[in-house]
């Protein structure tokens, strides 16, 4: 998902000799969603904040789009790929929600995924949109990842990285990317940061994620703040324990 971790995870791919990534395209993050016309954006969608609740979002092989990816997806994509190197790697975030329906369109293809802890990821989301609100990011958290469980049996290869592994760990991480997609060791996990969680689940327990120079209006967002996350913690607490992940013991995950 935005925010997640999705384009230092494409750019550790890209690393590779063998393999290339979208480069040069002249759109945001050099999102192959930018650059085609069959499927509706993220932003489209509803943007980073709730993209996953539209009824429109989860594409799969039954859709009907799937005659015209096959035709016109690789076509969009392919000036911004060096042909040349056997593996071709296209990064958006709402992939969470499409993947069957991207394999259908490149049956020969693999799946990468990241998953960070919802705190991090709403958190790092409202620093995009502070007037955004928190129990939509993580309804939003729940609903695509519940997509992306449900649709991972369908796929032929992938696999669920954590971000907070990745970032502890990324030569491990590379690793497992390379044995699934059948490459000789050769990506540079050098430039994977570690530690960029620890700032949001502070500000996730001391309630200053919303913040203000003005002293009243600071305890008007810290207010604010406190009723979000009792709110938060009480209505989608059991919802994460499902993906291994807790808002009242951070360390989960």
């Amino acid at each position: 998902m935005h925010r997640s971790g999705t384009t230092p995870l494409a750019q550790l791919v890209s690393s590779h000799p063998q393999v290339s990534g979208l480069a040069n395209t002249g759109v945001p993050m050099d999102e192959g969603q930018f650059l085609q016309s069959v499927y509706p954006t993220g932003g489209a969608l509803g943007g980073e904040t709730r993209f996953g609740l539209h009824p429109c979002c989860h594409l799969t092989e039954a859709s009907p789009l799937v005659d015209r990816a096959r035709q016109e997806l690789f076509a969009s994509w392919k000036p911004y790929w060096d042909l040349t190197r056997p593996v071709l790697c296209e990064k958006s975030p709402i992939n969470i929600v499409m993947s069957r329906f991207l394999q259908a369109a490149f049956p020969d293809s693999s799946f990468v995924f990241i998953m960070r802890h919802p705190v991090a990821h709403a958190l790092a989301v409202l620093r995009w949109d502070h007037r955004a609100s928190l129990p939509l990011i993580v309804r939003n958290w729940l609903v695509c990842h519940r997509y992306l469980f449900e649709d991972l049996p369908h796929l032929q290869r992938a696999c669920v990285l954590r971000y907070q592994d990745f970032t502890r760990a990324p030569a491990s991480s590379a690793s497992r990317i390379e044995r699934l997609l059948g490459l000789p060791p050769g990506m540079d996990p050098s430039a994977v940061k570690a530690g960029l969680d620890d700032r949001y689940l502070s500000c996730w327990a001391s309630r200053s994620y919303r913040q203000s120079s003005n002293r009243i209006r600071n305890l008007v967002k810290r207010a604010w703040s406190e009723t979000e996350v009792r709110y938060t913690e009480w209505r989608y607490e059991r919802d994460i324990n499902a993906f291994g992940y807790s808002f009242r013991d951070l360390g989960a995950g």
